[in-house]
């Protein structure tokens, strides 16, 4: 894994009105015992408060016209309602269809990396730790080609983060030898049916809630822009999640779970997941292979029953 510092903004966000500013102050010195470990993410660390700093993001999200908050996940909340702990971490999932929607015509797979978010978290010696994924990372886990947005995006998640910190932001670079860790299960049905059985499967699981449903397809059209039918589901179990987390903090990138329904252009339904197996593997998780188990079964079931005839 290679890792890189980001010292300055070389391209200033247009559709996101964030201005470029240099931060030739960003002095921060991450210390090597709490560094990010995960490929693909980039992040910064600070001694402010790591409610101060949420608060913050999320300020200047819905400062922004642009932006829509789709969901906020309050991971460290959801680990005492399960009778477990977590030291304080946040993800709060955001987007821009205009700048998201031509990444997925490019491959809508991306729509399981889609919406962006950052997650914030103590780490063990009780600083502040600001993670997300970085464009490259879903450029190439999702194979896509030269789309003009995905500069924008990476130098908007930046700025949103730097003027939160005013930190160096580092970044991981992504493996491009590592499988992209996507299940995928194609549906006789066609997309309503597929969807809507999912949903009346993970409703009919009491440990599992449901965080947000996302129409990629209907928020395109709201820029005024095309794509196939394609519905993100976000939703989890804390019980499961949250052992994960504590082994790895930045796991809080993947949980709660994702999973995608699309049409692609020959009509043909299908269903995609994150296999539990990559997320343990991304974010150096070990000593939990029973939980990563009950996971992947669990994740096969619910897509089973989209297929379900």
């Amino acid at each position: 894994m290679k890792m890189t510092t980001m010292t300055s903004m070389l391209f200033c966000a247009i559709f996101l009105f964030f201005a470029c500013e240099d931060d030739d102050n960003n002095d921060t010195d991450i210390d090597d015992q709490y560094e990010v470990e995960a490929d693909g993410v980039a992040y910064t660390e600070t001694d402010d408060a790591a409610a101060d700093i949420y608060n913050t993001i999320v300020a200047t999200l819905n400062a922004n016209d642009n932006i829509g908050i789709v969901a906020e996940v309050n991971h460290s909340e959801n680990a005492v309602n399960a009778g477990l702990t977590l030291d304080y971490t946040r993800t709060v999932y955001f987007g821009n269809p205009a700048l998201g929607t031509p990444v997925m015509q490019d491959n809508i797979t991306a729509g399981l990396d889609l919406p962006q978010r950052i997650s914030v978290y103590t780490n063990a010696d009780g600083n502040t730790v600001i993670a997300y994924n970085t464009i490259d990372y879903i450029i190439n886990r999702h194979d896509i080609g030269d789309v003009s947005t995905t500069a924008t995006i990476e130098n908007a998640l930046a700025n949103i983060v730097g003027s939160a910190t005013d930190e160096t932001i580092m970044i991981n670079e992504v493996d491009d030898d590592d499988w992209d860790g996507i299940v995928t299960v194609t549906s006789p049905n066609d997309f309503d049916t597929t969807y809507n059985n999912i949903i009346t499967t993970l409703n009919s699981l009491e440990p599992i809630t449901i965080m947000a449903e996302l129409d990629h397809q209907a928020n395109a059209a709201g820029v005024d822009m095309t794509l196939g039918a394609s519905k993100l589901i976000i939703f989890g179990n804390p019980v499961l999640g949250t052992p994960l987390m504590n082994a790895s903090r930045t796991t809080a990138l993947d949980l709660p779970q994702k999973m995608l329904v699309y049409e692609d252009a020959d009509g043909v339904v299908n269903i995609i997941y994150n296999d539990p197996s990559y997320i343990a593997d991304r974010h150096d998780i070990d000593n939990n292979d029973d939980t990563i188990a009950t996971i992947s079964q669990a994740l096969e079931n619910i897509a089973a029953s989209g297929a379900a005839e």
